[in-house]
């Protein structure tokens, strides 16, 4: 069997594989993020691996402890994790929603310039990026700096804290412009230097597939895993979501909907830096674009202030019932900022057409609607840089909703495939276990894993309200721009 763990970034994942990719069983385990201030998002790497070692329990208590062949760990990315000589955290986490570091981004723009940037990396320079969460950690925490032996991802740490050793793949790298040299799949000496970064500092870069250690007895003793048991490299939970959707080819694009949602294309032949670029788990270019999806939703959830089992159903029944468009209601996503294609960390989130006409359902509507047209900013990217898609597979937690999955469609105007009972990140970081292990020889037998798709195609009934909402959509960050300056400045 293959043990498969998401380092989330609300919760860890366990799950066990069986070697026809047949799902045993899946567990998890929630933990906070903490904001200690507007803009700031932190976790406690110890939570993780507390995490994990309570899953791994109980997932081999639970299915007779079998002989696992392989643990792949996949997880959030990018982050900040700095840990010292010992291997212990030396400050909380700075997860990859965290948007402290614009004045970095400032001194970036200034001092390297975003064509060279571009250039190295692909990428835009923005606060979303690890290499500049990296500068914003050097240059305010100087002291925790120089105690830092290797800045870590979440899964890399994961991984070391389970073999000794520490690694990072390229799918994770690449998010850590403008560090990485896309084209050279390494990081990139001269532009560390020109950030005054300590090259030794970050990880070794390791293919996602390959074994980079074995678990220690130290690590069989909290997790019950047995010692000497192989690990994979692993990857970025949104690359392993797109491996476990089946999407490999041009054409075909998966939709990852958990807190980050994410549109992501492989093997894209020209790369734009309004999206983001990096590698795919098997090797080729990955790129994507990103929308605050479940976080939005979550919020949403939260706000209200109800405690009761299967709120969010309720508000699925209750959007339903109102009409395509919400009545002439609006609602920008930008609740922490927004990457592609705006790269703005001062936005934030708008209702606009608000009347006392308006329900709870109107409103949870908008929310879902706004982030179809967040993803709908990214598929004209596609078309424009001649990447059309024919499907989108959907994943993720978000997925199972069916009314999300019309209004996908609907706006985005092509079939939205969602396979109920298997795909996404698991699987991904499942398989990728099955190919380190040597019992899955590359990445074409993933297919003989997946379920048949259940799937959703666009009403025409629909296109004319919501092209026309989508235009107001688009058309709203640039007039209030200037605004949500103003009130970062008072912030």
């Amino acid at each position: 069997m293959y043990l498969a763990i998401d380092i989330g970034t609300t919760s860890a994942k366990a799950a066990l594989y069986q070697e026809d990719g047949r799902l045993r069983t899946v567990k998890s385990a929630a933990y906070p993020v903490h904001y200690p201030a507007q803009g700031w998002a932190e976790e406690d790497p110890q939570d993780w691996w507390q995490a994990v070692i309570q899953l791994c329990n109980e997932i081999l208590t639970a299915t007779g402890n079998p002989s696992i062949a392989c643990v792949c760990v996949s997880g959030q990315a990018p982050s900040c994790v700095p840990i010292n000589r010992e291997g212990k955290p030396i400050r909380p986490a700075i997860l990859w929603l965290d948007r402290r570091s614009q004045p970095q981004v400032d001194w970036l723009v200034e001092h390297i310039g975003m064509e060279a940037a571009e250039r190295i990396s692909a990428n835009t320079i923005d606060s979303y990026y690890g290499g500049v969460k990296w500068l914003w950690f050097a240059r305010n925490e100087p002291d925790l700096y120089r105690r830092t032996w290797k800045i870590s991802q979440a899964s890399g740490y994961i991984t070391f804290l389970l073999t000794g050793e520490l690694a990072t793949d390229p799918s994770q790298a690449g998010l850590c412009s403008p560090c990485f040299n896309l084209r050279k799949r390494a990081w990139d000496e001269s532009m560390c230097e020109a950030m005054q970064l300590d090259l030794d500092k970050l990880p070794a870069l390791q293919p996602s597939t390959s074994i980079i250690g074995r678990v220690t007895p130290t690590a069989a003793e909290a997790t019950g895993l047995k010692t000497g048991t192989p690990v994979v490299c692993g990857g970025g939970d949104f690359a392993a979501a797109c491996l476990g959707a089946g999407v490999m080819n041009k054409g075909s694009a998966a939709m990852m909907l958990g807190t980050s949602g994410n549109l992501l294309v492989p093997d894209m032949q020209n790369t734009d830096p309004r999206l983001i670029n990096t590698v795919h788990l098997s090797g080729e270019g990955l790129s994507l674009g990103a929308v605050y999806a479940g976080g939005s939703v979550q919020w949403f959830g939260d706000m209200l202030g109800i405690q009761r089992e299967g709120l969010f159903s309720m508000l699925d029944k209750e959007a339903a019932a109102t009409p395509a468009g919400a009545e002439s209601l609006v609602f920008l996503p930008y609740l922490m900022g927004e990457r592609t294609p705006i790269w703005d960390s001062q936005a934030r989130g708008v209702f606009l057409g608000l009347a006392n006409t308006h329900s709870r359902g109107h409103l949870f509507r908008a929310v879902l609607e706004g982030v179809a047209f967040g993803y709908r900013q990214m598929l004209e990217i596609l078309v424009e840089r001649n990447n059309p898609l024919a499907e989108i597979i959907a994943i993720n937690g978000g997925a199972r909703s069916p009314l999300w999955r019309q209004i996908f469609a609907d706006v985005l105007g092509v079939p939205i495939r969602w396979r109920p009972n298997s795909g996404g990140t698991m699987l991904g970081t499942a398989y990728l276990a099955a190919v380190g292990s040597g019992n899955q020889k590359d990445f074409t037998g993933l297919t003989a894993w997946l379920e048949p798709t259940l799937d959703t195609f666009p009403n025409p009934a629909h296109a004319e309200v919501y092209q026309r909402q989508f235009s107001i959509f688009s058309q709203l960050y640039g007039r209030l721009k200037d605004c949500f300056i103003t009130l970062g400045i008072a912030r």
